[in-house]
């Protein structure tokens, strides 16, 4: 029997706090599309710890940064809204705090629009994020290009991975941001990692399409092989001899077998114990 596989469920805002961490709180995201093989994207927004790594012990209030997909540094968040062509501190307010009469949570973005005041245009954020995440050397314009690719596609896939869903975007991450801000400010309760209405259940079909789909990988990957091997030398080669059968059925066997599910060539990768032996020990199995 295939044995569910509980995850955190996708496309779903959850903050928690932190302890003994650089961060006080801390708002994640797993986004990935709907109906659609490609992996999670994880978005985080994190709110600084008073004193604690990273940040002055006379900060008044906390910096709030993001970590961004394929970027290894972390991005104040006022720049990633400016990236995404909102520019004025007024327009990025407006997106994270709906109501500008209240002080307190103005208060608490403060820190962060200071952070950020340098960079006041969208090609100056882009090439930023850019820096920290492109291959070190590259042109002004290759960085910049990288940035866009970033923000359009991997970051929150679910909201669009088309041109112009900036607009979009800018009110997702503020929405985000909002809710780091409630719970920072005690107005909500953050979430609990281990509430079952929070987790989602991989059961047999989303298993074993997700062992399917690296296995003919594997098979197309080998058929590339042999046929350039035969273009290079240039001889015809057959399809027959080039798809190996064994492959899939043997990657099918191997994971229903031993319970590692994955390719068996990584197997400290896989997930151990998805197949178990249904022992009917009693009536009642």
């Amino acid at each position: 029997v295939l044995i569910a596989q509980e995850k955190m469920a996708t496309n779903t805002v959850y903050v928690f706090q932190q302890k003994d961490s650089k961060y006080a709180f801390k708002t994640e995201i797993r986004s990935c599309l709907e109906h659609s093989s490609r992996p999670t994207s994880t978005l985080w927004v994190n709110m600084m710890a008073r004193g604690g790594q990273g940040s002055k012990k006379s900060a008044i209030g906390q910096r709030i940064i993001s970590i961004l997909p394929y970027v290894k540094q972390e991005i104040p968040i006022i720049i990633v809204f400016r990236a995404l062509a909102f520019v004025s501190d007024r327009d990025i307010l407006e997106h994270i705090i709906y109501d500008f009469d209240d002080p307190e949570m103005m208060e608490m973005v403060k820190p962060s629009l200071d952070e950020a005041f340098v960079i006041q245009e969208q090609n100056v954020a882009l090439n930023f994020i850019g820096a920290r995440g492109a291959k070190p050397g590259v042109t002004k314009e290759k960085r910049i290009k990288y940035a866009r690719e970033i923000l359009q596609k991997e970051m929150l896939p679910h909201v669009g991975v088309s041109e112009f869903c900036e607009t979009k975007k800018a009110y997702f991450l503020g929405y985000m941001v909002h809710r780091l801000l409630l719970a920072a400010l005690g107005r909500r309760e953050v979430d609990d990692r281990d509430h079952y209405g929070n987790k989602r259940l991989d059961l047999a079909g989303p298993l074993l399409a997700f062992l399917f789909r690296g296995l003919f990988r594997n098979l197309m990957k080998e058929v590339r092989m042999y046929a350039q091997k035969f273009i290079d030398r240039g001889k015809e080669f057959s399809m027959e001899l080039a798809i190996k059968t064994r492959i899939i059925t043997d990657g099918l066997k191997y994971s229903l077998a031993t319970g590692n599910w994955g390719d068996q060539k990584k197997a400290h990768q896989a997930r151990a114990g998805v197949s178990q032996v249904l022992n009917r020990l009693t009536f009642a199995s």
